[in-house]
């Protein structure tokens, strides 16, 4: 590591500071100690140990060694994480992964090890006999106290420079147990979640209702995302959700999610106040794609099914997702790995809609979409939505999206402005009633035909002419 590299820099540098003291006391001292140092690099360099702690598999175990722990500690990845139960699986992955690594340096050392234990011997052998003979030199009074401590400690800054070829030992044999420790605190859970113990399997049946729900994020300054939400969405159907940014879509996914709670109101799933469900059954019932969804560098089987699952459930998944053609199931999705392959953004997204359809397929029974689609192109994006309300039939699923051509797909479609819903209906309904939906899509529509872009820029001018 960049510490490690640092750290031995520093040791160097002091070690040849501490060289030069010990030269005043006998020219041989920090020649005997230096050549130590010389024939430990030597030997070890000959027996191959560096070479054998540097080989290609190391390599490789050291790469998915640190991707594992940026996993374990990325706060984007950790929602999902959370949401598809993966915290377990994270650190089980990263234990193994440090655990092999920690394997392959330590059987190195071993295939090596009269070699490295004779580099030991001739640096213990060297500075036994620099202090020896300070220890003869203390004791016939030929140097005084102050002298012998100010030439001892010199002394041990020396042996730092012989000692610095097994450092690695140390590091290496250290690194796992110290990157556990970093980890252990980083997956802790985040905020005080009651945990429920109210069985959450098979539901939602009846429906799922915001009643008076109003949250603030806590570094938001207690201002409001959700104010007074009403909402109520039934089981089994689909709703789109429109609205500017800020105006609280993403929030409401997460708290549906219960990544958080309300500061006031409840969110209840067939009348039962969603905190008393079993929260890790709960989210057994939700699927999600976010925004910023995570992309693991992986074999595309994780990728869709990182807990696990058939692979005919997995190609299924990825067939819905327009994915079938993507990659074969045990390519890594990550350059630099053997056989590797990266994907674009619209490639990636399908992955993660695979993910999310997958889980339906295990058991899910809430779809949660937020902008699933944006990197795609509009027919694009309209195709893929079919096929997820086809794949979806039998689920709840709540799709956030800012484009109008794949909304009005949705049985219900709300409108969500400054953290409260002001529109509710079908597309044909708020398209009659002339509202805030209406100019809108009109608006896009003009646009679409003009052959403009139509991103979610569009949400922010609509609402500004409306304002």
């Amino acid at each position: 590591s960049m510490d490690f590299i640092a750290g031995s820099m520093v040791e160097m540098v002091a070690g040849v500071a501490s060289a030069a003291v010990l030269f005043a006391y006998a020219w041989w001292a920090p020649i005997l100690l230096a050549g130590a140092w010389l024939s430990t690099h030597w030997l070890l360099r000959e027996s191959g140990v560096w070479k054998d702690r540097n080989t290609d598999e190391v390599r490789d175990a050291q790469r998915d060694a640190d991707y594992a722990y940026r996993l374990a500690v990325d706060p984007p990845a950790a929602k999902e994480l959370r949401l598809f139960g993966l915290v377990g699986w994270t650190l089980e992955r990263f234990i193994a992964s440090r655990t092999l690594l920690h394997r392959l340096q330590y059987q190195a050392t071993r295939l090596r090890e009269r070699s490295v234990l004779a580099s030991a011997a001739v640096v213990a052998a060297a500075n036994v006999v620099v202090f020896w003979s300070l220890a003869g030199a203390a004791s016939g009074g030929r140097i005084d106290l102050a002298s012998t401590v100010v030439f001892a400690q010199a002394a041990v800054g020396a042996a730092l420079i012989a000692f610095g070829g097994l450092n690695w030992a140390l590091d290496g044999a250290s690194a796992p147990v110290a990157a556990a420790v970093r980890v252990k605190p980083a997956m802790a859970p985040a905020g005080a979640l009651t945990p429920g113990d109210r069985e959450a399997t098979a539901v939602p049946a009846s429906e799922i209702r915001f009643r008076g729900v109003t949250f603030a994020y806590p570094a938001s300054g207690d201002r409001p995302v959700l104010a007074d939400l009403d909402l109520t969405i039934p089981a089994g159907g689909s709703l789109a959700i429109v609205g500017r940014n800020g105006a609280g879509k993403t929030t409401l996914a997460k708290l549906l999610c219960r990544l958080y709670d309300p500061q006031s109101g409840a969110i209840e799933i067939d009348g039962v106040d969603l905190r008393h469900l079993d929260i890790t059954g709960w989210r057994q019932r939700v699927a999600a794609v976010f925004q910023d969804f995570i992309r693991f560098e992986l074999p595309l089987r994780d990728n869709v099914a990182p807990a696990g699952a058939p692979d005919d459930v997995i190609l299924a998944a990825l067939a819905e997702a327009g994915a079938a053609d993507l990659a074969d199931l045990d390519t890594p999705l990550a350059k630099g790995y053997r056989g590797g392959t990266d994907l674009s953004g619209g490639q990636w997204q399908r992955v993660a809609l695979a993910r999310a359809l997958c889980a339906v397929k295990l058991g899910a029974g809430v779809v949660l979409l937020d902008e699933p689609t944006a990197q795609l192109d509009v027919r694009g994006e309209a195709q893929i939505f079919e096929r997820i309300l086809a794949a979806t039939a039998h689920t709840t699923t709540i799709l956030v999206s800012h484009r109008f051509s794949t909304v009005r797909h949705a049985d219900r479609i709300c409108v969500l402005e400054n953290g409260a819903a002001v529109e509710l209906g079908t597309h044909d309904e708020l398209m009659a009633r002339g509202g805030r939906y209406r100019t809108m899509f009109d608006l896009q529509a003009e646009r679409f035909a003009a052959g403009e872009p139509v991103d979610e820029a569009d949400e922010g001018v609509v609402f500004d002419v409306l304002a």
